[in-house]
């Protein structure tokens, strides 16, 4: 395993840690961008750049932890720790000492000893194009992507091994050594089989400050101390870019680029690829892959770049004579040598027709189509193919490609979107769409079957709210088994008040359903069937007329004839009984029961073959007002308050003046009866639509008793009659019906017991 990880899941796909990876050590595979650990020089870019935190390094805080409970832990600080926990840099070694580290030394030290390394090897040497080895992601740089170049590098240890050989050379218990630094990659030198035993475990800054905050140890509340060892001189500038240069009085003369200085992760590759090539062979290059180690990843420090600089010189300036000159130094008693090897990773190279193949599934066919926006992390489209075709990267990484499709498949969405719609708004039916929390999220009922409202009104809000009309208990429960059970659910009759009119519909519910999270919405789709149950209602009403009607008029002709022979010798008796007051008195009696049984039986004719008479166009508010002129003295003696709304020109009807004011009688009479405290009348006629043509119609309201809701499918019925016995013969609305019928019009009542009730007689208009 590496030294840097991948948290699986917190990838974003922004590619970013592919963007800045110099040796191209990511594999995007099923979207998550790993860390090859053959391919992985440890340079802790990935980790700085990646705002998910999906990037981490192993650390060792435990190992260190195990180290001070057996109190044998010595650290070593980076020479960056002055610029790092400036200005309490010196109190962090009594911090250490705190946390129970034994001794603490400054690798400085270490920079100091191999600076005489490498002045020793470049005078006795005859070789020329060394790089520095002082940093251990450019020793895994060559190792695994440029080994044709391991005989460059230096065999000279770092300051970092030169300080754990030293402090393990001086020591006879056997210490465990500690790294402290800003560098990512030590802790994959330290692993180097070359250099093994230098150095026990690597802590970064980062890890070192949560030691910190756990221990409880607060910088600025502790007193500053030295470190243990000799105080370095020109090593302290090691962190600074050329400071092994300086260190070594070697000067980077830009005229004669014999000795160069290059940091920074660009110039070292740029050179590598160089010196690969054989352009050039200086005699010495110091490399530092970061902007000096004072630029290491994990620097946590705000401070600026030459800020850093400036307390790592002032830090040396104030040693002064105290530190230990280069020619002063103890000399090490150890070897300060080491070896390199090839760690290269072999890796498939394509042909040319293999590269073409992978750019051709992105639909790069031609030159000018390669981009080069090294927005998927390489530099170039064919870069990246490569990538491909060696199994590093995934086709689908190519921005452009992906916004191309992106727009290709927004495309295919909003047809897709039309042409739902247009389905959707081509059905008659209303249709609702829920999610599972009652949110409307699809709506049409261009037909207004389930509310006066646009679909904007209502999608959004909850199905209750946005048509509170609905009754919640039985679309309740429609849902449930929609949502809950996942059974298509039908609801059949509901009634719905829209737009004062009562509709009747059908409400079918199908669950939505998705493989991986079941049920997650339901489909509702409304169906009126309002005519249809009113031709329902009117065909059974006219078969249950004609059979009472034919039982009518037969049992009118039964009664017709003896009530003839009754009639006639009540009459007789009459005059004979004249000089008998009381006798006289129940011969009257019979005559005028007679006469009221004469009056049902010629309603019952007329119910069962009503005349034929005269058909004429007229004008319906000539009728209405002849109506009630009829009964202006009925209404005033009852105290029932008259309002008309009578709509002027309006279209003319075909009927029987006569037979039509018959039903506005009944209508009105009736009302009276509802309303014998007094109360108000409302007659008003308007223009309507009726079957697909004009109509007119006359609505009668009043603010009587109301209808009770279990008489309402009664009222048209033939002797059916809510009246005290005796005073009505329950036929006037029967006949009513019958005549309105005939002229191929309807009756409509709307009523609520103790509130009122409204009578709709709609006739077609005359063409």
């Amino acid at each position: 395993m590496g030294v840097v990880s991948t948290l699986e899941g917190r990838c974003r796909k922004c590619y970013s840690c592919v963007r800045h990876c110099p040796a191209k050590a990511i594999k995007v595979e099923n979207d998550q961008a790993r860390i090859i650990p053959e391919l992985c020089i440890a340079c802790g870019h990935c980790v700085t750049v990646c705002s998910q935190k999906a990037k981490y390094f192993h650390r060792e805080i435990d190992q260190v932890k195990g180290f001070l409970a057996g109190g044998q832990a010595v650290a070593c600080l980076a020479p960056a720790f002055i610029a790092e926990f400036y200005p309490h840099a010196l109190s962090l070694v009594s911090a250490l000492k705190l946390m129970g580290f034994g001794e603490v030394h400054e690798v400085a030290f270490g920079a100091s000893l191999v600076t005489g390394a490498y002045q020793e090897l470049l005078a006795s040497s005859g070789q020329r194009g060394f790089i520095s080895s002082t940093c251990p992601a450019v020793i895994n740089l060559v190792q695994k992507h440029y080994p044709d170049l391991l005989n460059r590098l230096a065999p000279v240890v770092s300051p970092m091994i030169a300080t754990g050989r030293w402090i393990k050379n001086h020591h006879g218990r056997h210490p465990k050594v500690v790294f402290i630094g800003p560098c990512v990659a030590k802790k994959e030198e330290a692993r180097d089989p070359n250099v093994t035993g230098a150095v026990d475990a690597v802590l970064t800054f980062r890890e070192l400050r949560l030691m910190l905050a756990e221990y409880g140890l607060e910088l600025a509340k502790i007193a500053p101390s030295r470190v243990d060892n000799p105080l370095p001189g020109m090593g302290q500038i090691y962190p600074l870019p050329g400071g092994l240069l300086k260190s070594a009085a070697l000067s980077a003369d830009i005229l004669s680029n014999e000795i160069v200085g290059l940091s920074g992760k660009h110039a070292c590759l740029e050179y590598l690829e160089g010196l690969k090539a054989g352009c050039y062979r200086p005699q010495f290059v110091d490399m530092l892959f970061c902007d000096g180690c004072i630029a290491g990843p994990l620097m946590e420090t705000h401070l600026p770049h030459y800020t850093r600089q400036k307390v790592i010189a002032d830090y040396w300036r104030q040693l002064g004579e105290e530190a230990v000159g280069q020619s002063t130094l103890p000399r090490a008693e150890f070897n300060l040598g080491r070896s390199f090897a090839n760690h290269r990773l072999p890796r498939p190279v394509p042909t040319e027709q293999q590269v073409r193949e992978v750019l051709q599934e992105l639909d790069k066919l031609r030159p000018e189509d390669e981009l080069n926006c090294g927005a998927c992390g390489y530099n170039t489209c064919r870069e990246k193919a490569v990538a491909v075709f060696q199994g590093l990267a995934e086709n689908r990484m190519c921005l452009p490609y992906l916004v191309s499709q992106l727009e290709k498949s927004n495309r295919e969405l909003v047809y897709l979107k039309d042409y739902n719609k247009n389905i959707v708004e081509s059905i008659v039916e209303g249709i609702i769409v829920i999610n599972r929390q009652g949110i409307i999220t699809t709506f049409n009922d261009s037909r207004r079957q389930v509310t006066d409202r646009l679909a904007v009104e209502v999608v959004g809000r909850a199905l209750f709210q946005a048509i509170p009309h609905l009754d919640v208990r039985e679309v309740s429960q429609l849902l449930s088994r929609v949502l809950d059970q996942g059974q298509p659910t039908p609801l059949e009759g509901l009634r719905l008040r829209l737009l004062e009119k009562t509709l009747v519909v059908n409400i079918k519910g199908y669950p939505l359903r998705d493989e991986k999270i079941g049920v997650y919405g339901a489909v509702l789709i409304f169906e009126d069937i309002t005519e249809k149950k009113k031709l329902e209602m009117q065909l059974i009403e006219a078969s249950r007329l004609a059979s009472i009607g034919r039982l009518a008029a037969g049992i009118a002709h039964e009664i017709n004839n003896p009530l003839t022979l009754i009639s006639g010798y009540a009459e007789l008796l009459n005059k004979e009984m004249a000089q008998d007051a009381q006798k006289a008195g129940w011969a009257k009696v019979i005559t005028e029961e007679v006469d009221r049984i004469a009056v049902i039986v010629r309603d019952l004719l007329n119910f069962a073959r009503p005349r034929s008479q005269e058909l004429a166009t007229c004008n319906i508010n000539e009728v209405v007002n002849h109506t009630l002129t009829l009964v202006a003295n009925q209404l005033q003696k009852i105290e029932i308050d008259l309002e008309k709304f009578l709509v002027p020109d309006l279209p003319e009807v075909l009927v029987n003046p006569y037979e039509l004011g018959q039903v506005f009688l009944n209508i009105i009479l009736n009302a009276c009866h509802a309303m014998p405290e007094g109360g108000s009348l409302r007659v008003s006629t308007r223009a309507v639509e009726y079957r697909r043509s004009q109509g007119v119609q006359v609505e009668f309201t009043d603010s009587g008793c109301g209808i009770k809701e279990e008489y309402i499918q009664q009222i048209f019925d033939p002797f059916f009659s809510t009246k005290e016995l005796g005073e009505g013969t329950g036929l006037g609305l029967s006949v009513s019906y019958g005549i309105i019928k005939k002229y191929e019009g309807i009756i409509e009542v709307l009523t609520e017991y103790g509130k009122g009730s409204s009578f709709f007689v709609t006739l077609p208009a005359t063409d």
